[in-house]
């Protein structure tokens, strides 16, 4: 028999002590038998390293130093891992089952040609749970470019995808997966798993971190030449601030939720 393709799954972690810990199970929980777990802690002050302490025998590496932002922290865990597939799922996040990279592993298997996975995320509510939106459907990569359909906690790639697309630009703090996507897409189409593979928490950013995340996303199209959807994007980034500062974050989901795919 073949031997499974190694799995390496990185968890970005600061002062992430409230849900690290569903992080942490959802990786350890999976019933697919070669995972190595990765995680990079930005020096917290918290709890965080006590609790990842606690499952040290059955996490690969463990970094725990100062960092230059999410961009840095993730390379850093790249850099370290071995797999021949790499999934990146950060502390608020967690895995929506125990079966997420075994279904990851079987669409890379099923051809040479996939080399980017990604699927359906909820975003939910941290307090109680309730999912606020889906996101995630099958979309070409001019689609991709348009609008984020990949959910970053959902994506699994093949090494050589980071090695010919190069990792995250450290000069970017909140859409760094975005601008990676479109230098993804220019040489592969990634493939879709309709199904719910990761839970995203809603945690609320200010007003002044989701402008910047904006402003970033328009910025990725125009630098990787993107012009048209450039100027589409600016206009369409004003209506969400407007709607959001009116308190209207749950009529934009519902307008975004007509974007997304049903799971099979």
């Amino acid at each position: 028999m073949s031997v499974k393709p190694l799995v390496s799954i990185i968890s970005i972690t600061y002062n992430s002590e409230k849900f690290l810990r569903g992080t942490i199970e959802s990786v350890l929980g999976q019933d697919y038998p070669r995972i190595e777990y990765i995680i990079i802690d930005g020096g917290s002050k918290d709890s965080t390293l006590k609790i990842v302490e606690e499952y040290k025998g059955r996490i690969a590496k463990i970094i725990s130093e100062p960092d230059r932002g999410i961009s840095d922290a993730m390379n850093k865990g790249i850099r370290l891992s071995t797999g021949e597939i790499i999934g990146i799922i950060h502390s608020d996040d967690y895995y929506a089952g125990s079966s997420v990279v075994s279904r990851v592993v079987k669409a890379f298997e099923g051809s040479p040609d996939v080399k980017v996975t990604y699927g359906i995320q909820d975003f939910v509510a941290p307090d109680t749970g309730a999912v606020l939106l889906s996101w995630g459907r099958g979309s070409e990569p001019a689609e991709i470019r348009k609008r984020m359909y990949l959910p970053h906690p959902t994506v699994f790639c093949r090494r050589e995808v980071y090695e010919k697309a190069g990792l995250f630009r450290e000069d970017y703090r909140y859409a760094m997966d975005y601008e990676w996507a479109m230098r993804v897409t220019r040489f592969t189409r990634p493939y879709f798993i309709n199904h719910k593979l990761a839970v995203m928490r809603d945690m609320g950013s200010s007003g002044k971190n989701y402008r910047i995340a904006l402003s970033e996303g328009a910025r990725a199209l125009r630098e990787n030449g993107y012009y048209f959807d450039y100027l589409l994007t600016l206009g369409r980034n004003l209506v969400k601030i407007v709607m959001i500062e009116l308190g209207l974050k749950d009529l934009l989901y519902k307008l975004w939720a007509k974007n997304v795919s049903k799971p099979s």
